[in-house]
């Protein structure tokens, strides 16, 4: 198996839709709708870059009061030629794109003086690559 370096950059906005129409009144329930779509779009004439697009929507569920979208992309490259990059980076490293994608709708609504949480992400954990059996635990 060969070693493959991947290197995730940093996550870029692409475009940004807010509305706020201030038609609710204050106390007033407003449920909010949140959707996220991902994809990873590959480059022919770069076979070691992609590019993982994420397109954010939340809105109340009428759509009436709150709406925002934004579209960002981040780049990933890796150091040598990987067979299906696209399923490679879903499966291993969607998440940790997902994680800085979520610091960068924070930081957004937050200029916008919104107080929004964005769905929990899970990571996988692989259990024993760090167990008390290996070697360098069992060395002092």
């Amino acid at each position: 198996m060969k070693d493959v370096k991947v290197t995730i950059g940093a996550v870029n906005i692409k475009s940004l839709k807010y509305d706020n129409s201030f038609n609710k009144k204050p106390g007033e329930p407003m449920k909010l709708a949140v959707k996220t779509q991902v994809g990873v779009s590959l480059n022919p004439s770069a076979p070691t870059a992609a590019m993982v697009m994420v397109k954010f929507e939340i809105g109340d569920e009428e759509k009436k009061t709150l709406s925002m979208e934004m579209e960002a992309w981040t780049p990933v490259s890796v150091s040598t030629f990987v067979d299906n990059l696209d399923e490679m980076i879903k499966k291993n490293y969607i998440n940790d794109v997902m994680l800085a994608v979520n610091e960068k709708i924070r930081i957004v609504t937050s200029i916008m003086g919104l107080s929004l949480q964005t769905p929990n992400i899970s990571f996988a954990y692989r259990d024993g690559q760090d167990s008390i059996d290996t070697e360098i635990y069992t060395k002092f």
